[in-house]
């Protein structure tokens, strides 16, 4: 169960990476107001309820699609590079096979994602938060790195 809602958090990811792909050198103020604009974004209880909502009914819908449209051509093309004859029968899947009838369990899924998720996009949150202030620090790091180190193609001294 929690690799499914690991799995379902991933969206979010998705949506904070546009915040942060920014030029490769962007001054320090900026990228802390990104971080910090996607901070406020991802603990906005409005945001997160259009979010859980949305997620949990797009679950709903993939819970509920016939699996045999997709199963059938990849077992046939399974069997071609297998060695299998061209042809040669398939078994074929049950055209009312679904994940919610595959996976039984999977009925409280979506509710799950719905009542879970404005607790992952608060830690995003905090996260995000964390990084900000963690961003002087690498730069800082960086600079010591390559004022330590020789220029490229000379050896070090010692």
């Amino acid at each position: 169960m929690r690799r499914i809602i690991l799995a379902a958090t991933l969206p979010l990811a998705c949506l904070a990476a546009p915040a942060l792909a920014q030029d490769s050198d962007p001054a320090p103020a900026a990228r802390s107001e990104t971080l910090d604009r996607m901070a406020k974004s991802l603990s906005d209880p409005a945001r997160q309820a259009e979010l859980a909502a949305t997620l949990a009914t797009l679950t709903e819908i993939v819970l509920d699609l016939p699996l045999a449209p997709l199963v059938e051509p990849l077992a046939e093309a399974v069997g071609e590079t297998a060695g299998e004859k061209v042809g040669e029968p398939v078994r074929r899947v049950d055209p009312d096979l679904t994940l919610r009838r595959l996976a039984p369990r999977s009925d409280d899924l979506a509710r799950t994602i719905e009542n879970r998720l404005p607790q992952t996009m608060d830690r995003l949150a905090g996260l995000s938060g964390s990084l900000a202030a963690l961003v002087p620090v690498l730069r800082d790091m960086a600079d010591q790195l390559e004022t330590a180190l020789p220029p490229e193609g000379k050896p070090a001294t010692r």
